[in-house]
């Protein structure tokens, strides 16, 4: 008997992180990742001030930009204390 309903398609993860990543990388890449964010938030804001409901992403843009200082805290305190690289 022929299947008329096709297989659902496989997860493919848009990207992958590899196990062995050193800490300071890893905060470094979430720190950059971070910043993209922050800058879109606040050119989106400065494009549309007045609009209706710009307060959530200001506080988005905020948000973003406290975990980026407590990303960037982070690293300064792992410099002392380096993980060996592969």
């Amino acid at each position: 008997m022929k299947k008329h309903v096709p297989d659902p398609p496989r997860f493919i993860p848009y990207f992958t992180l590899q196990s062995n990543l050193p800490t300071p990388d890893a905060l470094a890449h979430a720190s950059q990742l971070l910043r993209g964010v922050s800058e879109t938030l606040d050119e989106h804001c400065r494009l549309h001030a007045g609009d209706l409901g710009l307060h959530m992403l200001s506080n988005a843009a905020y948000a973003t930009d406290m975990v980026r200082a407590l990303i960037e805290h982070t690293m300064a305190r792992c410099d002392g204390a380096q993980e060996p690289r592969p």
